[in-house]
């Protein structure tokens, strides 16, 4: 942490407290209730109370202390140049199987910045490693009860995490655990499994070293290692093929199968992506619990498919009846193209003169192991219609792609590619969906009129990388 004597305003917002008591943006916050503003946390800590003593230092160099009453939920409307207040954390290891360090060349700046930030961690759910954190970091965590921390594990095993993460001290600061544990912080932990390295053995034991933190650990999630194109000079790992996916949910599984009897609820989690590539049948909905790993690809598919059936059923009551036939298309990752395909079926099975076409696009942007639908580019999009329209491909009346493959608060692909500039080239309407059952059978059915790109569902309720580090 910097020393920092005084917290420049960067803006204020309008009808807000500190509007009404006269900051300006260019004012200076020289403490807060009678503490320095080191980052957010001391920031956001003491902001909650009830009572605050304001010292502010104005730009013609005068100090001023406002006393303020309000509501403990009550913010005070003063905006920061970072988000943090203090510079994100970047990460010093040198992970084997590191996505940032597999990307091609030329991508922006907020793709390549690796964050190892544990005020991140709880500001938007960003895993840590806990590599760069010293004791007083643990302090700050307890004292603020900055809970849950999301942590980056991938073995228990010293050597083994020492030799994954390329860095020797990586096995010691897993001491932390035990300090987050007596003092009820809880704890997420991941995963990135790697064939023949962390895996079988290796990974029974992570798994039985980290339940011994239960109930305050509240999850052990588990991700396959994604491996793009772009590997020159780096570790050579191997991808995991559907034989180690059954391997690893059978081992899995016996841990569920225990820990749902003591501690009520599976405790340790597989991204769905190990289900799909297996061909085996995915936990119940119920074992998901309130899906608090959706944003790690754990249970979207268990999700989606409860609501699916729900909504299915609404639009059967609903009687909908096209006059005149209608064609679409939706764009999806390779790993969902046969699941897509069947709930589009079932769609058309319920709508007389409906055609879905399921676009699966493979990724050569990244490589063609990564399947996964939230890595589709748009260039890839692109050239994948382009190369289907030479053979008689017709989109239809529009394309229907999720919001998952765009940045969250700008229209923009991985790759750069623009929504608007990829629907020009199209030349059709294009529908984004929210991902979400109900949104996807609306997208089916949908109007489009004048306008060139429609938006459908919450489009707030993804947690945004790169909006965390900007």
């Amino acid at each position: 942490m910097r020393n920092i004597d005084k917290v420049l305003i960067y803006g204020i917002k309008k009808g807000s407290i500190a509007d009404e008591i006269g900051l300006k943006k260019g004012d200076y916050i020289l403490s807060l209730n009678g503490e320095k503003i080191v980052d957010i946390l001391d920031y956001k800590f003491n902001v909650a109370d009830v009572y605050l003593e304001l010292e502010i230092l104005h730009k013609n160099g005068e100090v001023e202390i406002y006393e303020i009453e309000k509501d403990a939920e009550d913010d005070l409307g003063i905006i920061f140049e970072s988000e943090l207040i203090d510079e994100p954390r970047n990460c010093y290891n040198k992970c084997i199987f590191c996505f940032m360090e597999q990307l091609p060349e030329n991508v922006r700046d907020t793709l390549i910045f690796k964050d190892d930030d544990y005020r991140l961690s709880f500001f938007s759910g960003n895993y840590i490693t806990m590599t760069n954190m010293k004791d007083v970091d643990v302090d700050r965590i307890i004292k603020y009860r900055i809970s849950p921390i999301n942590i980056s594990i991938h073995a228990t095993d010293e050597r083994i995490r020492c030799m994954m993460l390329n860095n020797r001290h990586a096995g010691k600061v897993l001491e932390y655990l035990e300090r987050f544990y007596k003092a009820g912080i809880a704890i997420n932990t991941q995963i990135v499994l790697c064939k023949n390295i962390n895996d079988g053995k290796i990974l029974e034991k992570t798994i039985k070293d980290l339940s011994k933190y239960a109930p305050v650990l509240k999850s052990i999630c588990i991700v396959p290692v994604g491996l793009t194109n772009n590997r020159e000079g780096l570790y050579n790992l191997l991808p995991l093929t559907p034989n180690d996916c059954k391997d690893t949910i059978n081992l899995v599984l016996k841990y569920q199968d225990k820990f749902k009897k003591k501690y009520k609820t599976p405790l340790v989690f597989l991204a769905d992506e190990f289900y799909l590539k297996a061909g085996e049948k995915f936990p119940n909905y119920s074992d998901y619990g309130e899906f608090g790993q959706i944003e790690d690809g754990i249970g979207m598919i268990p999700l989606f498919e409860h609501d699916f059936k729900y909504e299915l059923k609404n639009l059967k009551q609903k009687n909908i009846v096209l006059k005149k036939p209608k064609t679409i298309t939706m764009i999806t990752g390779k790993i969902v193209e046969e699941y897509i395909t069947k709930k589009a079926r079932s769609i058309e099975r319920k709508i007389d003169n409906l055609k879905i076409q399921v676009l699966a696009v493979q990724n050569n942007y990244f490589g063609e192991q990564i399947t996964v639908t939230g890595l589709v580019t748009g260039k890839d999009i692109l050239n994948t219609v382009n190369n289907l329209k030479k053979n008689g491909f017709n989109i239809g009346e529009y394309l229907v792609l999720p919001r998952v493959m765009l940045k969250d608060d700008e229209d923009i692909f991985l790759d750069d590619v623009k929504l608007e500039d990829l629907q020009k080239e199209l030349g059709v309407p294009i529908v984004v969906s929210d991902g979400s059952a109900k949104i996807f059978i609306e997208s089916t059915l949908f109007n489009v009129g004048k306008k060139k790109i429609y938006k459908l569902g919450d489009t707030s309720s993804r947690q945004s990388y790169e909006n965390s580090i900007k």
